[in-house]
Formats: structure tokens, C-alpha cells, sequence
């Protein structure tokens, strides 16, 4: 147990997680690799490869950084052939990797609502189906954790394509966890309130419309840091009470989870 309380289970798993070189998945891949974790992270790009390996230099014994376009399905099977073939096992997969393109949906370009989709949602499939197949042979617990996002259960102006995304995120959750909890894999979402690179932006709109108008600044954008999140994320991995078939909301501090909506019977 560390000065926080948090008991470590287990170290020296094997986690992958996808989006893993800035925002909320650096932050994990740090906190991994700080409990003796060893990491594999990803991202389309060489550069942020290489930055993301600078920056986590302490760590290159248990490091794995791998340039890989999610969007791409052999990029990705790939990928989990390469884990495989060095570790023999994947532990935990962090769905992490994730993007938006807002604008109001009759302006929607056809190139930004695909870009966001295969990212958000293709991406599921890419890397999750290899993922599942090497866990189902594995004799210890295995854990998917994916980003989503309050846009997917109630939708944002100007976010069609992202709120569409994010709400299959949820959808994929649950049926997911249903098919793979009797090979002991535990599958949950988590929505992060975090100060990112794609949400600062938000952050300072709502400031200065809060500004413009003379109003307080809403608590719910009071919003936690990336390595709050992290520790949150697998504090939840390390703990027996987490459920499956969960979508969890992480704020700073807070941890709650969301319901599932009930079923209502009406007539016309």
C-alpha cells in the first residue's frame, strides 16, 4: 500500500493502451509503468512516438512505444501479433485513442464525420477483437477499460458525430461485457472530466461566456487533471468490488457510476 492507500495487486502486467502519448493515456502509461507495469503505447505518429519515449526515458526498460493508425485494421492486428510474439500475454487494453471535428451536422464535411467514427468507433473493433481472442486464452483476469464521454449519453450541439461515437462506446461496453465475462474479462467505459488538450479549449469558451454574461463558472467545469483520471482508471483494474458492464465517471477525486436507463412501457 502507497501513501495514497491504494493497494498494488499486481505488477508486471502487460497493458496496451491506444492514444497512450499525451492527455489521459500518458498520464496512465506513466502511473503503469510507476507501479512496475510494463506499457505499450501507441499513436499514428512517429513524432509523437519519439517525444512520448523522451519524455518517458526513465521507463524505457518496461516502455514499448509503437506507431499505429487504429483506424487501419492490419496496422492493428499487427500490433497485438507483435505484443503477443514479446510478452505472451495482454493483461489490460485501455481503448483509449480518440478524436473530434465539431461543427453543426448539415455543415458536416463527409470527411470529418468519418474521420471521427473510424477513429472512435472502427477502432473498437480494430483492436479490441485481437485483444479479446489472446485474453479468452489466458488463465488470469483480463481488463478493457474505453473512453467515453457524457456526449454520448446526452448529446452536445455541434458534436453529432462525436456524441454518436462516444454513445457506442457504451453500447459496445455492455454487449461486451456480457459475451466475455465467463472468460474472466472484465469490460467497463469510463467518461473522464479532465483538462486535455481537446477539452481546455471548451474550458476557456465556457470562461468567457461565463464572463460576457456575468454569471459563476458551472462546478461541472471544474474539471480534475489527466493523472487524477489514471490513478482513478486503475484503482477500479486493482480493485475486486469493480463491476463489469459499467460505465464509470471520473472527476478529481470522484468516482460514480451511471445507470443503465430503465425500460418504460407507454401507448399511444
Amino acid at each position: 500500500m502507497n501513501a495514497s492507500g491504494r493497494v498494488f495487486v499486481l505488477a508486471n502486467r502487460i497493458v496496451l493502451i491506444t492514444g497512450g502519448t499525451r492527455g489521459i493515456g500518458f498520464a496512465l502509461a506513466k502511473t503503469f509503468l510507476s507501479v512496475g507495469d510494463r506499457v505499450v503505447i501507441t499513436s499514428k505518429t512517429a513524432e509523437s512516438i519519439e517525444q512520448a519515449e523522451g519524455d518517458l526515458v526513465q521507463f524505457k526498460d518496461q516502455l514499448w512505444a509503437k506507431r499505429c493508425d487504429v483506424r487501419d485494421r492490419k496496422d492493428c492486428r499487427q500490433l497485438i501479433q507483435d505484443i503477443v510474439q514479446e510478452f505472451d500475454r495482454i493483461d489490460i487494453l485501455i481503448n483509449n485513442a480518440g478524436i473530434c471535428a465539431d461543427g453543426q451536422f448539415y455543415k458536416m464535411s463527409g470527411e470529418n464525420w468519418d474521420h471521427v467514427t473510424d477513429t472512435n468507433i472502427n477502432s473498437l473493433y480494430n483492436v479490441t477483437q485481437p485483444v479479446v481472442k489472446q485474453m479468452m486464452k489466458q488463465p488470469e483476469p483480463s481488463y478493457i477499460y474505453s473512453m467515453t464521454s457524457t456526449a454520448g449519453m446526452y448529446g452536445v450541439f455541434g458534436q453529432a458525430n462525436y456524441s454518436a461515437s462516444k454513445a457506442a462506446v457504451i453500447g459496445f461496453t455492455y454487449a461486451l461485457a456480457d459475451e466475455v465475462k465467463r472468460f474472466n474479462i472484465q469490460v467497463n467505459a469510463v467518461s473522464p472530466a479532465a483538462k486535455t488538450d481537446m477539452t481546455i479549449p471548451a474550458i476557456k469558451r465556457a470562461e468567457e461566456e461565463c464572463a460576457r454574461k456575468g454569471e459563476p463558472f458551472p462546478d461541472y467545469w471544474r474539471i480534475g487533471s489527466s493523472e487524477q483520471v489514471a490513478t482513478r482508471i486503475i484503482q477500479l483494474i486493482d480493485s475486486p468490488k469493480t463491476p463489469t458492464g459499467t460505465v464509470f465517471g471520473i472527476n478529481g477525486e470522484q468516482v460514480w457510476n451511471y445507470h443503465r436507463p430503465e425500460r418504460s412501457e407507454y401507448c399511444i
